[in-house]
C-alpha cells in the first residue's frame, strides 16, 4: 500500500481575500439585514420601518454614514434619544469611525455593523438547535461543501460552550449519515487504559474480568458516526492508534494481533489550540492532518448579532415566550458587549438566574455579570439558583453541574451544605 504524506492531507486553502459588502444587521427588536445607506440618505424611523424594524423611539433623521478616506464613519444628527456605539454615547454632529462588529444602539433598536458581509440579507433558520440568524454563514458554507464532497474525518474547533456537539449533529447530516448509528464519546472523561478497550474493543481473556470479547464503540456503530469530544485531551500513547483508524479505517482490539477493518465516519471536536499543542509536542501533526475538513464555530463575542435570537431560544426551551416589550434594550446591549467565557453555556445560566418569566432587565443582567463582566464562573451560587437548575435538569447532577459551570464534586459539596443548613 502506498504511503500517504501529511502534505496530501492538508485541507484545501480558503480564499480569504476581501469580499462581501458593508451592511447593518438588526439584532433587536426584529432580525433584519440591509446595505449601508449612502451619505445622502439619513437613517431614521422611516428607513427602518421600510425594512421591517418598527421603533418609535428612533428620530426621523437619526444618524448618517459617510466614507471619508474610504473608511466608514457614523454621525449622530442631533437625535432625540442619542446614538450609542459599544455602550458609549456619541456627541451630536461628530463623525466617528466604525469598526467591524460594532454594536450600535438607537432608540430601542440594536444594530451590528459588518464591514464585509457575505450571505443572504435575511435571517437564517437554525441549524437543528444551533441558533445563528447571521453569524454562522461560514459554517453553513462548510456544511454545504461536506454535502457535495463528503470526507471521512471532520474536526470541529471552538471554545467551551459554543455548541460543538450540536454542530456535530449537523455534520453527520451533511455526511449523509443521519438516522444511522451515532455515538458520542468524551475523550477527557475516560482514562487512557479504559478508552482503548471502550473504543477499539477487546479479545476474550485480554485482561482481568474479560470473560467475553467486546466489539467496542467503533464496530458497534458500523456504517454510522462516532463523535469524539475533547480530542485535544487524547493521551499521547493513544494517538498512533487513532492515526491508524483515521488513515486506514482499522482498529487493533486489546489482546488481538491483527487489525480489524471498520466502516465509520469520525467527527471530533476540541476547544484546545491544536497548533500550539503540536508546537509543544503534545499532539501529533500527522494525526491533525488526517482531518481533511475543519470547521470552526465562532464564540459569542464574535457574533453579537446572534445573541438575542439565542436568548429567545433559551427562553423557549423553558416554554417561555420572550416578548421584546419586556426587554430593556440597555440590558441586551450589555449582554452583547460582555465577553462570556463559556459562551452559550454562560448565557443559559444567566436565563436560569433571571427567572425567565421576569423578562430581561438591566438590573438582573448587571447582578449576574457583576463588576467584572463575563466572569460568570467566579460568582457565588445561591441555594435558589442551584435548586432551580437541578429542577430544570430533573435531578441530573452531572447536567446541573455543567449548566452551573462547576464540576460535579463542587455541586455535591454545595448540595451537602444546603442539606445541612436545612
Amino acid at each position: 500500500m502506498s504511503q500517504t504524506t501529511t502534505e496530501e492531507h492538508r485541507p484545501p486553502a480558503r480564499d480569504d481575500g476581501p469580499s462581501g459588502e458593508p451592511v447593518l444587521l438588526a439584532a433587536f427588536p426584529t432580525p433584519a439585514a440591509f446595505p449601508l445607506p449612502g451619505p445622502s440618505e439619513p437613517l431614521g424611523r422611516a428607513f427602518l420601518a421600510e425594512r421591517g424594524v418598527i421603533d418609535g423611539e428612533v428620530s426621523s433623521k437619526h444618524l448618517r454614514f459617510s466614507r471619508p478616506g474610504g473608511r466608514i464613519h457614523v454621525e449622530d444628527l442631533g437625535s432625540r434619544n442619542g446614538t450609542f456605539i459599544g455602550g458609549h454615547a456619541l456627541r451630536p454632529r461628530e463623525a466617528v469611525p466604525l469598526e467591524d462588529g460594532a454594536v450600535v444602539r438607537i432608540g430601542r433598536t440594536i444594530l451590528v455593523f459588518r464591514e464585509r458581509f457575505e450571505g443572504p440579507l435575511a435571517p437564517e433558520t437554525p441549524l437543528g438547535t444551533l441558533v445563528g440568524p447571521f453569524g454562522l454563514q461560514n459554517i453553513r458554507r462548510d456544511l454545504a461543501r461536506l454535502t457535495h464532497r463528503p470526507v471521512p474525518n471532520v474536526l470541529i474547533l471552538g471554545e467551551t460552550g459554543t455548541g460543538k456537539e450540536l454542530l456535530a449533529e449537523q455534520v453527520t447530516r451533511a455526511l449523509g449519515r443521519a438516522g444511522k448509528p451515532f455515538a458520542a464519546v468524551n475523550v477527557a472523561a475516560m482514562p487512557a487504559t479504559v478508552f482503548e478497550a471502550h473504543l477499539f474493543g477487546w479479545k476474550k481473556g485480554a485482561f482481568s474480568g474479560s470473560a467475553d470479547g467486546g466489539e467496542g464503540i467503533l464496530r458497534a456503530h458500523a456504517r454510522g458516526t462516532v463523535f469524539l469530544d475533547e480530542l485535544g485531551e487524547l493521551a499521547p500513547e493513544l494517538q498512533p492508534k487513532m492515526l491508524r483508524l483515521l488513515e486506514n479505517r482499522e482498529v487493533l482490539p486489546v489482546g488481538e494481533s491483527r487489525p480489524v477493518k471498520v466502516d465509520v465516519h469520525l467527527v471530533a471536536a476540541t476547544n484546545r489550540d491544536i497548533e500550539d499543542m503540536i508546537d509543544a509536542g503534545t499532539f501529533r501533526r500527522d494525526l491533525y492532518a488526517r482531518f481533511l475538513a475543519r470547521i470552526e464555530i465562532p464564540p459569542l463575542r464574535k457574533r453579537p448579532e446572534d445573541l438575542f435570537a439565542i436568548v429567545e431560544h433559551l427562553f423557549q426551551r423553558r416554554r417561555v415566550t420572550l416578548d421584546p416589550r419586556r426587554v430593556e434594550v440597555e440590558a441586551l446591549e450589555r449582554l452583547m458587549l460582555a465577553p462570556f467565557r463559556a459562551n452559550v453555556r454562560d448565557l443559559d445560566l444567566l436565563v436560569t438566574y433571571m427567572e425567565p418569566s421576569g423578562g430581561l432587565t438591566l438590573r438582573a443582567v448587571s447582578e449576574f455579570l457583576g463588576v467584572a463582566a463575563g466572569d460568570v464562573g467566579a460568582r457565588p451560587l445561591s441555594r435558589e439558583l442551584v435548586n432551580r437548575v437541578l429542577a430544570e435538569c430533573k435531578g441530573n447532577k452531572s447536567e446541573a453541574a455543567r449548566r452551573l459551570g462547576v464540576d460535579r464534586a463542587r455541586l455535591l459539596r454545595l448540595l451537602r451544605k444546603i442539606a445541612e443548613e436545612g
